[in-house]
């Protein structure tokens, strides 16, 4: 039987991917426009943490919606690094309020992705993404191990998790299945950057760059085992072939 995943990309055309890239990229391109604005009229603020925490305390539900829903924007429009939002929402929250908000942030994000996925087909994913990166994806290419290669994946820091996010929109799996795997798989490496995010808000330098060290040394060390799932599973393809 062959996957469903083909059925979507039937109405794909370079007419229409180049559509969809015109305003994914303008779309990318506010978002970023309007996060250098946020940064310059806030840069006073960013420099004196006490004065941040206070800001947030006079408006703490608009902040903590605001935080929410730059988690979600970051993981559809997948522009700025994730590791960047969880470090400002610990230096804004602290790390478990902060680590709560990015999660649920992300939950939204991603369901909002795989809808959108699920709805305009691969030619989406294509907007984003190569089509030979997408193919060569061991959540597609292998699904009997798809549930537990998901976790594995989103729980290695340094993998392209908001391309995995787009792949598995392409496949069959639930999404309460996804946000259940992917949730628990993520809380580690959110909480990390979190507690680097609050020692820079309670000006604990020393231990912030601690913290930023050993998130750098897993990211890279998670990367290169990412990297060799990869390898691995082109290596064994011909052979399956």
């Amino acid at each position: 039987m062959k996957p469903t995943r083909k059925n979507t990309s039937a109405p794909d055309t370079p007419m229409k991917r180049t559509r969809a890239s015109l305003i994914l990229s303008i779309v990318s391109a506010i978002f970023l426009a309007l996060t250098v604005l946020g940064i310059w009229f806030m840069r006073k603020y960013l420099l004196d943490p006490a004065l941040v925490r206070e800001k947030i305390g006079e408006h703490y539900v608009l902040g903590a919606i605001a935080m929410v829903l730059i988690s979600a924007v970051q993981v559809v429009v997948a522009l700025v690094p994730g590791e960047v939002v969880e470090i400002a929402a610990g230096y804004c929250f602290g790390s478990w309020i902060g680590s709560l908000l990015c999660l649920g942030g992300i939950v939204l994000g991603s369901c909002t992705t795989l809808l959108l996925v699920r709805h305009f087909g691969s030619r989406l994913v294509y907007a984003f993404y190569p089509k030979e990166k997408i193919d060569s994806l061991p959540i597609l290419s292998d699904p009997k191990k798809r549930n537990l290669l998901t976790f594995t994946l989103f729980v290695i820091p340094g993998t392209p998790k908001d391309l995995l996010t787009y792949a598995i929109g392409l496949t069959d799996m639930s999404i309460p299945l996804y946000i259940a795997l992917t949730t628990a798989a993520r809380f580690p490496s959110v909480i990390l950057s979190t507690l680097s995010g609050n020692a820079v808000g309670t000006k604990d330098y020393r231990l912030a760059i601690v913290f930023v060290m050993v998130t750098a040394a897993v990211s890279g060390i998670g990367l290169l085992i990412y990297n060799a799932i990869l390898k691995r599973k082109k290596a064994k393809r011909p052979e399956q072939e």
